[in-house]
């Protein structure tokens, strides 16, 4: 990770959080001083505390307030959304 200046974190939404593998990922991973964009998908639950959780786990890191998330009935229609998300990130 220590090449990386930005990091791109992908999670589904489990039960109102991101599932333990990605809490285990950031226990194991210093992402301290790394640009973080969060992305997601989830049930009805959105986003939940998914966010205000993984920001507790890495408290240095610089965590995007921009974070793309999709309904998981949407998520085969949602290309363009996420392209335009991406592409926003840029300014």
């Amino acid at each position: 990770m220590d090449v990386y200046d930005t990091v791109f974190l992908g999670y589904p939404n489990w039960w109102y959080s991101c599932p333990m593998a990605i809490h285990s990922f950031l226990d194991t991973h210093d992402l301290s001083g790394k640009q973080v964009y969060l992305f997601c998908s989830h049930g009805t639950g959105g986003l939940a505390s998914s966010v205000k959780d993984i920001t507790a786990d890495i408290p240095d890191a610089i965590i995007s307030e921009d974070v793309f998330h999709v309904y998981q009935d949407d998520t085969v229609s949602a290309k363009e959304d996420l392209i335009t998300w991406f592409k926003g990130l840029e300014d």
